[in-house]
């Protein structure tokens, strides 16, 4: 007697973290999203694109959180996205342009980090969504808090930075304003707003990427930075 083989698809519900999306052929998109169970996946959705979708795009914007129901054949790499609903929209994001072009550095410096992400990782899962919210809920002294998020999202990637040493190659000053902001972010359990500048948080983020990349295999460059130089002239 002959064995059956069965191809059963593969059905998720969880809650996710939209990272960004690409366009697909001429309607569908693939969206990267950060899932609680299931870790970083690629989702399809076909025909979000399209005049006569129901399905609004704007529910995949950058760190928006979902509750989303998926489904994946054995031989599919991307899972099919069924149903979804919005848990946190963030409106702020878009609305304010510091705030989208900090959303674009947090996006790409999560694109090339978590790729390794393949299971459940709940605390990484709900920092992230915390620090979300805490950051749309944001109205003002906002704009220290991507140099914040790279140094403590550091440590669910396994490289804790616990000290200013650790990101600067050289003896520092410790009565220097970068050793300073720098100090105050690291002992910090939450996020304050710090006394600094445009200058200062580039300074301080050109070291904190340089830690990432020595870290993470092939990081490359991180493009949206040129974006933040410019907002925050």
């Amino acid at each position: 007697m002959g064995w059956k083989i069965c191809y059963c698809e593969m059905i998720i519900k969880t809650e996710g973290i939209v990272i960004n999306y690409i366009k697909y052929k001429e309607s569908s998109i693939i969206i990267k999203i950060l899932t609680q169970e299931y870790g970083f996946q690629s989702f399809i959705l076909n025909g979000v694109r399209s005049v006569r979708s129901k399905k609004s795009i704007g529910f995949f914007q950058s760190l928006n959180v979902l509750e989303l129901v998926a489904y994946k054949s054995p031989k599919a790499d991307l899972y099919r996205l069924n149903e979804f609903k919005i848990l946190h929209l963030t409106p702020s994001f878009q609305i304010n342009l510091k705030k989208s072009a900090m959303v674009m550095f947090c996006t790409e410096l999560l694109s090339k980090t978590l790729f390794h992400e393949r299971s459940e990782n709940r605390d990484l899962y709900q920092f992230l969504k915390n620090e979300i919210i805490i950051f749309d809920g944001l109205k003002e002294d906002f704009e220290s808090f991507h140099v914040y998020f790279s140094i403590k999202y550091a440590r669910y990637l396994g490289f804790f930075i616990q000290s200013v040493e650790r990101l600067l190659p050289f003896k520092e000053n410790l009565s220097s304003p970068l050793y300073i902001y720098l100090n105050n972010i690291i002992r910090s359990e939450r996020y304050t707003s710090e006394p600094t500048t445009g200058m200062l948080r580039s300074t301080a983020l050109k070291h904190i990427i340089n830690y990432y990349s020595l870290h993470v295999e092939n990081f490359g460059e991180i493009k949206s930075l040129k974006v933040l130089s410019q907002v925050f002239k």
